[in-house]
């Protein structure tokens, strides 16, 4: 059990003016990441993780094809849920905001054990989500260009990514805040044209339906709009990451929080209004409802042809910035567990070394840009590993609990960024989680539970034994005058 870290202040309000820097420093650790991002580079980074565009295109349709019109209340209750989840996140990251992210949240309010089991989560995100995000660019690339292979094309993007996360996160930041300027920009142009081609009545909305392909149409009900929510909430994922980039962002702490909250509003703004355009703009809801693509097809419909390559551009220049935004911040998540000795000695020295010159976690970018790199080789692996949605379940479970135990047990942390409403936030995002888990195969939970099995073991056999040595207590900082706990290297 985590022990309750309350001589760090008292209880605060959002606006409590403590400087990151400060806080990661009371919770154990050295300022070894430069802190070369503003509260705007950073929201940038979590909205290109985010990746409007392309969770419209790709995860919409899946939406559609299950709830029919009825997608605009799946996404309506989905960002209810998604704003819940991610003001449990804004709070907490704002009080340990470390490079962790979610991991050390968890450890530091539930404790080392569950700590750990979220770490393994983490992880496994880590190996797969870059490479079958990537994946994307060589398969819309080869719309363009029909005789490039979609897996060379993958490799080569991923190569390049890695290449640019190794330099300054604040370059990196620049290149994605252009990218992402440009992918709000088509969203908007969607958005505009759909409005401006309004096909449907809007009781559509109000009164969603299926339509078969022969034009039949079937009233949708609760239960398939349940059903669907889960891919909402995937649609919707991503803004955690504000946190990861914590220990790079300038200023006060609570403008952690309040990174996760602009990107999480700015994340989900500009995939439900193009979805409530598009729909209206459809010229037919059968063709609409039953096309593979159906945002291209309400595009094209508007505007002509060029529609559709348009999107395809959008499409490649979203998941670039994406892929960049995500190799990021899964390589400060895995330098952050080799500063925590998660590992064996020497794979701890290596994840957790610093470049001198650009201020990034240099091995850590290439372990996950590199094992990217590698599995786009092997698409067929990558596309079936639909398991790590259930870790973002899992995830999103573990934080909302979080942030009802943190206030209940933890009552003198000061807060820099408070939410409201408390506890009505973390009380819907477990009904999200809910809701979710149960969309989930039995396939896909298994292997979770075995992920996590395995994990129990390690730590029992190597990590336990070894406790005053690595995966040390959080609630143990590392400070001059507790030299016991000074990080071995």
């Amino acid at each position: 059990m985590a022990a309750d870290p309350g001589d760090r202040g008292q209880v605060g309000t959002e606006g409590t003016s403590v400087s990151g820097e400060e806080e990661l420093r009371e919770l154990g650790y050295g300022q070894e990441l430069r802190r070369s991002l503003g509260v705007v580079a950073t929201v940038a980074l979590v909205v290109a993780d985010i990746t409007p565009v392309t969770s419209l295109l790709v995860i919409a349709p899946v939406v559609l094809a299950t709830a029919g019109t009825g997608a605009f209340w799946v996404y309506l209750i989905s960002a209810v849920l998604a704003v819940s989840v991610a003001l449990c996140m804004a709070e907490l990251g704002s009080i340990y905001p470390v490079a962790g992210g979610l991991y050390s949240i968890v450890a530091r309010v539930l404790g080392r054990e569950i700590g750990f089991l979220a770490l393994l989560d983490y992880v496994g995100q880590a190996v797969f989500l870059p490479a079958s995000i990537v994946l994307g660019f060589g398969t819309y690339l080869s719309v363009l260009v029909p005789w490039l292979s979609p897996n060379l094309a993958s490799f080569v993007t991923m190569i390049v990514i890695t290449g640019l996360a190794l330099l300054p996160i604040g370059g990196n930041a620049g290149i994605t805040a252009v990218f992402l300027t440009l992918e709000l920009l088509l969203l908007t142009a969607l958005t505009v044209v759909g409005f401006a081609n309004i096909e449907q009545p809007i009781g559509t909305l109000f009164h969603p339906v299926l339509v078969s392909p022969g034009g039949n149409a079937t009233a949708v009900g609760l239960g398939l709009i349940f059903a669907a929510v889960a891919t909402g909430l995937f649609s919707f994922n991503g803004y955690d990451s504000a946190i990861n980039f914590s220990e790079e962002t300038q200023g006060e702490a609570k403008n952690v929080g309040q990174a996760v909250m602009i990107a999480a509003i700015t994340g989900i703004s500009f995939q439900v209004v193009p979805l409530v355009a598009v729909i209206l703009a459809a010229p037919s809801l059968s063709e609409f409802l039953n096309s593979d693509a159906p945002i291209s097809y309400a595009f094209e419909a508007a505007i002509g042809r060029a529609g559709s390559t348009i999107l395809t551009v959008g499409v490649l220049v979203a998941i670039f910035a994406a892929t960049l935004a995500i190799t990021l911040q899964f390589a400060r998540i895995v330098y952050s567990t080799g500063r925590d000795r998660v590992w064996p000695g020497g794979v701890n020295d290596a994840l957790s070394r610093v470049s001198p010159r650009f201020g990034s976690p240099y091995v850590s970018v290439l372990l996950v840009g590199g094992l990217a790199a590698v599995l786009t080789l092997f698409s067929g692996l990558v596309l079936v590993v639909t398991f790590t949605a259930v870790l973002i379940i899992v995830m999103y479970a573990l934080i909302a609990i979080c942030a009802l135990v943190s206030r209940l047990r933890q009552r003198n942390l000061e807060r820099p960024f408070r939410m409201p409403l408390w506890p009505l936030p973390p009380l819907l995002a477990l009904v999200g989680v809910v809701i979710a888990i149960t969309q989930q195969t039995v396939a896909n939970l298994l292997i979770v539970a075995g992920i996590f099995v395995a994990g129990i073991i390690y730590y029992l056999l190597y990590l336990r034994p070894r406790s005053h040595t690595h995966w040390r207590a959080p609630e143990a900082p590392i400070t001059e005058s507790n030299p016991a706990n000074r990080r071995v290297r």
